[in-house]
């Protein structure tokens, strides 16, 4: 198709090439957005509206225009990238509910990951497979030390949210990078471009790396993700990092699945389960009826959600029967939804923080402080794409 500049034609680009770009992301669909079925059909497509929806889908629109030995060489680094990073379950596009996780964090959160590793020297970080070889107790155990996790703080939260926010700043004191799903101030496409469907999808994920692993928390991007099951998927990807399984994920409707794991898979819910709901503290409960009222009372006590509690149960076989563990199952969660709500955007800096996590953020800051990074870089390691006026107010409320 040919660019067109002040309707004259500029420059061919190959429709494989640009195909090729817009299925990055595949689950997005970008190739059927009405700017490029357009251009498709005409085989000629402005500039001006090439450079105006390179912005809105956060992909360069350099890209577009490089030639055919460069492309392969930026689309095979990306390839190459996701597949040393992350399990190639992650990076699969499957069917299904939870089993979609978007390609486009996953890029971004390498592209961080990598920053930090080219202009950090730091060292093997000794929580990566320590926990190989230990008993489920003996992990656990392991864990809180190393971390400098208070246990009895962590429970004496009054709310999950205290109680999720004291686990992530403990975590990230050990070099492990948190990030969080986050759909304000461009981070990622707005839902006027790419059905929010697709983030919501995404489940907490690894990316490996011996230094700075990387959690990626789904947060506000998945209705789904109430604090409470925030903090389970967060220790179950600390258990990953600490077993050096990368070939796992949390799926979305984790009930089904730990109660049919096996091998390593069941002990990594097993980890997760024992940190959260020590085992020694259910046993007084066995043989006994469990009612709603011991579930979501235990649910509040160990800042678990009240599926949680039921899955551990059945798995420890206190809960019995599967009549009564599908009794004792609370209905799906389902978000309060207003849509004549209007909910205030927070701060540029604040969605940067959540998204990058601390030391994205940190070295990020840095490198604009002390002129290394050019704005241009910063801005595509901050916003995935060139995002001036974003940009503009981050320098200003971090007063760079």
């Amino acid at each position: 198709m040919w660019v067109m500049l002040n309707n004259h034609k500029s420059t061919e680009l190959d429709n494989s090439a640009v195909a090729q770009i817009l299925s990055l992301y595949p689950e997005e669909k970008l190739i059927e957005r009405p700017v490029f079925k357009n251009a498709f059909a005409n085989d000629s497509i402005n500039f001006a509206e090439l450079q105006s929806e390179s912005e809105k889908i956060l992909i360069p629109w350099q890209l577009f225009f490089l030639d055919a030995i460069n492309l392969k060489h930026e689309l095979d680094h990306i390839e190459k990238q996701r597949a040393d990073k992350v399990s190639a379950k992650l990076v699969a596009k499957r069917t299904g509910v939870g089993n979609v996780t978007s390609k486009r964090i996953i890029d971004r959160l390498i592209r961080l990951q990598n920053y930090i590793s080219q202009n950090g020297s730091l060292p093997k970080n000794s929580f990566c497979g320590s926990l190989i070889n230990k008993t489920e107790k003996e992990a656990v155990t392991h864990t809180t030390v190393f971390f400098g996790i208070d246990i009895n703080k962590f429970r004496s939260y009054k709310n999950k949210s205290s109680a999720l926010a004291y686990l992530i700043e403990r975590v990230e004191s050990k070099c492990i990078n948190i990030s969080q799903g986050v759909l304000t101030n461009k981070m990622l496409p707005t839902w006027q471009v790419v059905d929010n469907k697709i983030y919501k999808s995404t489940s907490g994920f690894v990316i490996k790396d011996d230094s700075i692993p990387f959690i990626f928390l789904p947060s506000e991007i998945n209705p789904d993700e109430v604090d409470g099951r925030q903090i389970y998927t967060l220790i179950y990807l600390l258990a990953l990092i600490g077993l050096n399984e990368y070939n796992y994920f949390l799926e979305k409707d984790f009930r089904a699945t730990d109660l049919s794991s096996t091998g390593a898979q069941r002990k990594i819910y097993g980890i997760t389960s024992e940190f959260l709901l020590p085992s020694h503290e259910t046993e007084e409960l066995r043989g006994k009826t469990i009612t709603p009222q011991i579930r979501d009372n235990l649910a509040s006590a160990y800042k678990i959600t009240p599926t949680a509690v039921v899955v551990t149960l059945r798995m420890r076989k206190i809960i019995p029967t599967k009549e009564e563990y599908e009794a004792l199952l609370p209905p799906p969660y389902k978000p309060v939804t207003n849509i004549d709500r209007h909910v205030n955007a927070p701060r540029v800096e604040t969605s940067v923080r959540k998204f990058c996590g601390k030391y994205s953020f940190e070295y990020i800051n840095a490198g604009i402080r002390t002129n290394s990074l050019s704005s241009i870089q910063a801005q595509y390691l901050l916003f995935g794409s060139v995002n001036k006026k974003g940009f503009k107010k981050y320098r200003i409320g971090l007063k760079i």
